[in-house]
């Protein structure tokens, strides 16, 4: 069973807007070398809010490099977000040394787009 522990801060990604972006534009990005040093590998609970100026489509994957191909991917969510809000999502991930988690968009569209991921050690 997890829990939440006082004292493990979350991790938050640098939150910019991409402007017409593609799918092969990194949104937002949290890499495990961070998580990992600072607070050991293991069961980690992701919050993730996107947005975009127009309806968009997001995939939130879990990664082992960074490479942009299939190979280099354990897990895709897909989600999508209607014009001019924000969702907030959930999920748990077993993240391992050299693991990242990042959101890209779906589909090339014209307009803004931005993504914060947070992310919590779980004991």
């Amino acid at each position: 069973m997890a829990f939440f522990v006082t004292g493990n801060p979350p991790l938050t990604s640098t939150q910019t807007t991409a402007t017409d972006p593609s799918t092969t534009t990194l949104v937002a990005e949290l890499d495990s070398t961070t998580l990992i040093t600072t607070q050991r590998g293991g069961i980690y609970l992701l919050n993730w809010w996107p947005g975009a100026s127009t309806n968009a489509v997001w995939w939130l994957e879990h990664c082992l490099s960074t490479g942009l191909g299939s190979t280099a991917i354990r897990e895709r969510q897909i989600i999508r977000t209607v014009t001019n809000q924000h969702a907030q999502y959930v999920r748990k991930f077993v993240l391992e040394a050299n693991d990242r988690i990042r959101v890209r968009v779906g589909s090339t569209f014209t307009g803004d787009a931005d993504v914060k991921l947070q992310a919590e050690k779980l004991e």
